[in-house]
């Protein structure tokens, strides 16, 4: 298991606020990815012989194991096997109770579903989510490190005196951090703030202290939203391509009718590679990563759950998947993803400034400031 020592964790965050805090999901500039992929042949040979090892003097993770895992609250971040076959085992899915924690990280909720953290969703060790990178899917530690310390510098962690950090995966919500706007499937949440919502009188149930009609809304998959990503499958298949258009669509549909969109730079990292994980993540072709079954990503959304039978490429192909080809092509489709957005997000700014300006010179009024505040 790659790890970080609790020092080293907390040291290791306070230096790079200004790096990955800034940059969001974006791959270190030193990254190495010739040296990861021979850590991560040696991960998966390590584990194997662990097994091997259990397995001769009798600590056997099969049968008896799975037997109990359904009633097993508390995470494992060790997958129950080697193989595809039982990549899975001890981590089936079982959706959350009442009272469980679930956050706007889909594939964060994956992981309390199937019990690699904390099926509680609540006092998740918190590096934990960077170590599982890589156990789950064949990506260095940095990929998530930045979810963390966004998370650590918004206060959405606890960290205690001896230097532990834990995370109940709900306060992601909070902002600044890893929630955004322009989320796939979520709606940006001040849109719940219509002039028919704020119509509602106390009589009928709207109270302006009624934290959950707001968190209902924001917390909940946007219908509408998932059916428009969705619709792009013409072939039983979503792509690469198809959720980037649909990031550009979230992009010009927010600017024109959210007055509350807000989209930074570093919302842009986000949207980049949130809008690919998926797809990538979680196909099952060797060297092919730019699509993934329509019927995976549907129940993805709406169970946050792994495909049946799901396992990393390193573990599904060993030595014939190439995680340096896979790392290249994450990278390539993040920076296009930044540069559409980047784009979009400009072309969606001046045209909703022009027809402002033309509104209001027939109307009399001055001309609108410039929209770059957004």
């Amino acid at each position: 298991m790659v790890s970080l020592s609790k020092a080293s964790s907390i040291l290791f965050a306070a230096s790079s606020i200004s790096s990955h805090v800034a940059n969001a999901h974006l791959m270190p500039k030193d990254f190495d990815a010739a040296e990861f992929a021979v850590r991560l042949k040696k991960f998966r040979a390590d584990a194997k012989i662990k097994e091997a090892t259990n397995k001769a003097i009798g600590k056997v993770r099969g049968a008896q194991v799975k037997a109990t895992s359904e009633q097993s609250r508390i995470g494992n971040p060790e997958p129950g096997g080697t193989t595809p076959e039982t990549f899975l085992d001890g981590h089936e899915f079982i959706p959350p109770q009442e009272g469980d924690s679930r956050g706007p990280c889909p594939i964060i909720n994956c992981m309390a579903n199937h019990g690699f953290i904390n099926r509680s969703g609540q006092d998740v060790p918190a590096f934990i989510l960077a170590e599982l990178a890589t156990t789950l899917f064949d990506l260095p530690p940095t990929m998530f490190l930045p979810v963390v310390n966004m998370a650590i510098f918004a206060g959405q962690v606890i960290v205690a005196e001896n230097g532990e950090t834990t995370l109940d995966i709900e306060r992601l919500w909070s902002r600044p951090g890893e929630e955004r706007d322009a989320s796939q499937v979520f709606p940006n949440p001040l849109r719940v703030l219509t002039e028919e919502v704020l119509g509602i009188p106390e009589s009928e149930g709207f109270e302006p202290s009624n934290e959950e009609t707001f968190t209902n809304f924001r917390y909940t998959v946007d219908e509408d939203l998932l059916q428009k990503l969705l619709a792009r499958s013409t072939d039983g298949v979503l792509t690469i391509r198809d959720h980037q258009e649909h990031l550009k669509d979230r992009i010009r549909d927010s600017i024109e009718t959210d007055i509350f969109f807000n989209f930074s730079e570093e919302s842009m990292a986000v949207a980049a590679n949130q809008y690919l994980f998926p797809v990538m993540l979680m196909g099952d072709q060797l060297d092919d990563f730019s699509f993934l079954s329509t019927d995976t990503i549907e129940t993805f959304w709406r169970q946050f759950r792994f495909p049946e039978g799901f396992a990393p490429r390193s573990v599904r192909f060993g030595a014939a998947f190439d995680v340096t080809a896979f790392n290249e092509a994450r990278q390539a489709w993040q920076t296009a993803n930044i540069e559409n957005a980047e784009e979009v997000f400009e072309e969606a700014k001046g045209e909703v400034k022009e027809e402002k300006d033309e509104e209001e010179s027939e109307s009399g009024t001055p001309p609108s400031a410039d929209l770059a505040t957004m």
